[in-house]
């Protein structure tokens, strides 16, 4: 248990900049009385004196200039502290935040927020970046109210809804690319950097359904949290990717792109939009009405 209340640390942290309890006392709002008796009380507690006077300048003793330095370090951060809960907490009410984490096309998002400004005019729409991996934990502690994720989600206790049927394809430079390669094999890869966003092998993806659970991997992987950035460097010529459709065909990059079907079963999810409970329904209903607008990659 503290022995001073953040009345005695402001005190403490006034006086440091000033030679008279006065002068703390006016910088602080307060009387000298009220701020001598705030003193005593602080040094009744502790047992120890604060300050000691060098004529008519009050000045602090070694335990006061401990505490006056922690005051220092420590009163601008809680101020900022009350500040920024002040300034969430209302914006807490008014505000629908969409979460994006590496499948984010620029199309999307921008599309996204301004569904959601016209359909719920009084909110303010906001993007927020999480993990492939946070997404869940981020609409569970209400740091973000909606996001789109490929595949099944496992979402104990969210809601969840599918609204985009897609599958993952092969993407090229184009001026690297030649149509005769179609439909992909993996010795397509060969010599190339293979870009990825995520480089855990799951089951049923391409890891497991077309390099044959690796057999027949790229010797050379990097691993780029944004499918946009693959995309860009695909177009570049900085290395080749198999990525969602949607994800291609939403880049703005998609025009500088040679997209192929994988030389395996193709490889199908749906895109699922989870949320929080209090979303508006007719908020979703508009989502999933424009996923059937969404253009495929091939």
């Amino acid at each position: 248990m503290h022995l001073l209340d953040v009345t005695h640390w402001s005190l403490l942290f006034a006086l440091k900049d000033q030679e008279t309890l006065s002068a703390a006392a006016i910088g602080l709002g307060i009387t000298q009385s009220a701020a001598t008796q705030r003193l005593q009380e602080a040094e009744r507690r502790l047992g120890v004196s604060l300050t000691h006077k060098v004529g008519r300048t009050l000045v602090l003793t070694e335990a006061g200039r401990i505490l006056a330095q922690a005051a220092a370090q420590t009163q601008p951060i809680l101020l900022q502290a009350e500040n920024d809960a002040i300034w969430q907490g209302k914006r807490n009410s008014k505000r629908l935040r969409v979460a994006m984490s590496q499948f984010d096309p620029p199309a999307l998002a921008m599309n996204l927020i301004e569904m959601c400004r016209r359909e719920l005019p009084d909110l303010s729409a906001e993007i927020t970046r999480v993990s492939a991996e946070g997404i869940v934990a981020a609409i569970r502690e209400k740091t973000a109210d909606l996001a789109l994720v490929p595949g099944k989600p496992r979402l104990p206790g969210l809601a969840s809804r599918p609204v985009f049927s897609d599958k993952l394809v092969a993407i090229f430079s184009k001026v690297d690319f030649s149509g005769e390669a179609m439909p992909v094999r993996p010795q397509n890869f060969a010599g190339k950097t293979f870009l990825t966003y995520d480089l855990r092998p799951e089951p049923g993806w391409e890891y497991d359904s077309f390099f044959q659970r690796g057999r027949s991997f790229p010797a050379e992987a990097v691993k780029i949290e944004s499918t946009e950035l693959i995309c860009r460097l695909v177009s570049q010529g900085s290395g080749a990717s198999i990525l969602p459709g949607l994800c291609i065909g939403l880049s703005d990059y998609a025009d500088r792109l040679a997209a192929a079907d994988l030389d395996c079963e193709p490889i199908r999810f749906d895109w699922h939009l989870i949320h929080a409970q209090e979303v508006p329904e007719h908020l979703l209903n508009r989502i999933a009405e424009y996923a059937t607008q969404w253009p495929a990659a091939i």
